[in-house]
């Protein structure tokens, strides 16, 4: 485990390897789950996050070329909508 207040250049190192790692798990974590509320959206386009809100994402990409598209992640960006709005 990495100290709270490295004082070494070796402990800085280690923390900013650590983190970076624990970084890009999360990362992966959110953009596996990203893709799972993208997959329910298109086969629901209201479907309800709890009783007076729904998920709307918009598609960055729409119209786009996608020859140099960057990271799923940064194509789709989440929105809560009430249900009385349209």
């Amino acid at each position: 485990m990495a100290a709270k207040n490295p004082e070494t250049v070796a402990q800085l190192y280690e923390q900013h390897e650590t983190l970076g790692s624990q970084a890009k798990a999360l990362y992966d974590r959110k953009d596996a789950i990203l893709k799972k509320l993208v997959r329910v959206w298109k086969k629901n386009k209201r479907a309800p996050v709890d009783g007076e809100n729904f998920l709307e994402i918009e598609d960055a990409f729409r119209g786009q070329t996608k020859a140099f598209a960057p990271g799923f992640a940064h194509r789709y960006k989440l929105k809560l909508r009430k249900q009385a709005e349209e």
